[in-house]
């Protein structure tokens, strides 16, 4: 972590759906923590403090445009077909979680399927929006001189993302000129609850003065909720005496955000325009696509349950014309007969019944519930009262309506503005990363070693044999155990592990499970995160052995080596794209 005495933390939350970027200086945090400046970026409905995630590059690649400029650009483009060699990506991120074995060399398919590499395409994006950043706090200041060393950079990433994510998204902010000392990677949930430690509740005591909420009061646990357009993302806290923060259960949650209900409306368009013209009209107007689907999320963020008025979006001249030349037929007609007055469209509107709308959410939000009902069975859960709703997609009524019903005996708070809350949770978070003082593994990790031969003990089928002697191999050497607490004062100790003398570099082989006890690197639920390289320092003698250790310091595994015998420290680093 870098020092606490930086001028300046900014912190880029780049999301499914929106992305945008806040900073704070020094003075300010200390004299107010919560005076944290944000970017407005505006759109026909106003502005607001994060923009789409989508970026328009030229046939060269290099950055023309970001977030609703983006959309409006290509738009343009599209119009008089202008729009063939440029590069329009939107919503790329949920590709990281969908893509197991991530990789340097992992592609991305922009909206009209021509690809470039995933770590470019985030690297440009962490660019824009530092390079925004940067020019932002030099427009409030012509004489201010940044160093790099002066500014903590925070990029924050899901909780339940795994370690090779975690690890491809520090990668794409280095490239983006971001140093690897001068980053932090903030969890999601966790940056949320730090920013609604300090928001006023809706209360006011005698004197008139707003109060804290009082679920962050000594001894209370409380589940955050973090509601996201890819990701819904959950953790658990307790807040100790001293007012810092425990993580009493891992991250958990899954791929049941905001986007889910956006693919069930793309299911339902699909049903009713047919899967050839809607195919068609995806591939011939991307431009118009971009924008219903921009119409349907504000939609889903304002619709109210309970009214009975049919819901109404505006579609796209162009896919109305198209399914009349396709089919010689009046869709108006053809609607009557097929959704029996729940589904109509007078003129360019689908006026869509209520039923209809919010059967649209169902299953993500059966997803959501029932995941926090079987957390909330969990021992380490026991005694959580409150649940802290945050994240863009918290903002739909339905979501939170179908929450709140859920859990009569919960107290559910959603704080304003939530969609802002991970953002301006990270600048707190990067003035204080030592806020949040133990965590709990997701995983088991450990490194792939050999060890001698039990007959009755090791499995038959790892016994190797090396220069004459019977070695077991493949044996899973466990450093962290899934679900154990880790605290950021605890004194850890290592594990040895032989290295070959003569060799300027050795390798272990890292890796990553579900189960508390693996036996075998081989067994199913074990998972090969990648090689972590330990520099051989030429004074190393023959049978010399490394200490090394694998901790959470943070939000990211770390690793430290020391050779016992010259007490030396050994350089090392991961490798998990190669």
């Amino acid at each position: 972590q870098g020092p606490p005495t930086r001028l300046l933390v900014a912190a880029i939350d780049l999301g499914t759906t929106f992305s945008g970027y806040a900073f704070s200086f020094r003075h300010e945090y200390l004299s107010d923590r919560l005076r944290i400046s944000t970017n407005l970026w505006p759109h026909n409905n106003g502005m607001s403090m994060k923009a789409p995630t989508s970026i328009l590059l030229d046939p060269e690649g290099e950055v023309k445009a970001f977030g609703y400029e983006a959309i409006k650009t290509f738009g343009d483009l599209a119009e008089y077909n202008q729009h063939v060699d440029y590069f329009f990506f939107n919503k790329f991120k949920m590709n990281l979680y969908q893509q197991g074995g991530l990789s340097t060399d992992f592609k991305l398919h922009d909206i009209s399927g021509k690809t470039m590499l995933a770590v470019d395409v985030f690297t440009k994006v962490i660019w824009y929006l530092k390079q925004h950043l940067i020019n932002r706090v030099k427009s409030l200041d012509s004489r201010i001189q940044l160093a790099p060393e002066d500014v903590q950079w925070v990029v924050t990433v899901p909780a339940i993302w795994d370690d090779k994510a975690k690890f491809f998204m520090r990668k794409a902010a280095e490239k983006a000129g971001i140093e690897g000392r001068n980053l932090t990677l903030a969890l999601e949930p966790e940056a949320a609850s730090l920013y609604c430690r300090y928001i006023p509740t809706y209360r006011t005591d005698l004197q008139g003065n707003a109060q804290t909420f009082d679920i962050f009061r000594p001894n209370t646990k409380y589940m955050v909720v973090d509601l996201g357009g890819g990701t819904v993302d959950i953790t658990v806290h307790s807040v100790l005496e001293s007012g810092a923060l425990e993580e009493v259960h891992q991250p958990t949650g899954g791929y049941w955000g905001g986007s889910t209900v956006d693919n069930e409306f793309c299911a339902l368009l699909v049903c009713i325009f047919g899967t050839d013209v809607y195919q068609e009209f995806q591939e011939k107007f991307t431009a118009d696509v971009i924008d219903l689907f921009q119409e349907f999320d504000l939609k889903k963020r304002t619709f109210e349950p309970g009214k009975d008025a049919p819901l109404s979006i505006k579609l796209p001249a162009s896919l109305i014309e198209l399914y009349k030349m396709r089919s010689g037929e009046d869709i108006q007609e053809v609607l009557k007969n097929k959704f029996d007055q729940e589904i109509k469209i007078k003129r360019d509107k689908l006026q869509i019944s209520p039923q209809v709308f919010i059967r649209l959410f169902n299953k993500s939000i059966s997803s959501i519930v029932n995941h926090i009902q079987s957390l909330l069975e969990k021992n380490t859960v026991s005694g959580v009262s409150v649940l802290l709703l945050v994240g863009g997609y918290a903002e739909s009524h339905v979501v939170r309506d179908a929450i709140v019903s859920h859990f009569p005996n919960l107290q559910i708070i959603h704080p304003p503005e939530s969609s802002s809350t991970v953002l301006k949770g990270a600048v707190l978070f990067g003035h204080d990363p030592k806020a949040i003082v133990a965590r709990v593994c997701k995983y088991t990790y450990g490194i792939a070693m050999m060890v001698p031969y039990k007959e009755g003990v090791s499995d038959p089928s790892k016994k190797r044999v090396i220069n004459g002697e019977e070695i077991c191999d493949d044996v899973f050497d466990v450093h962290l155990r899934v679900g154990e607490q880790v605290s950021l004062s605890e004194n850890r100790t290592g594990k040895q592990y032989n290295v070959q003398s003569g060799q300027t570099h050795s390798l272990l082989e890292v890796y990553a499970s579900s189960v508390p006890n693996p036996k075998y690197v081989t067994e199913n639920w074990c998972t090969r995160l990648g090689s972590l390289v330990l520099e051989v320092p030429p004074n190393t003698q023959a049978n010399d052995k490394i200490v090394v250790l694998l901790y959470y310091s943070g939000t990211e595994l770390g690793v430290s080596a020391l050779n016992p015998r010259t007490k030396q420290e050994t350089k090392t680093y991961f490798d998990f794209l190669g």
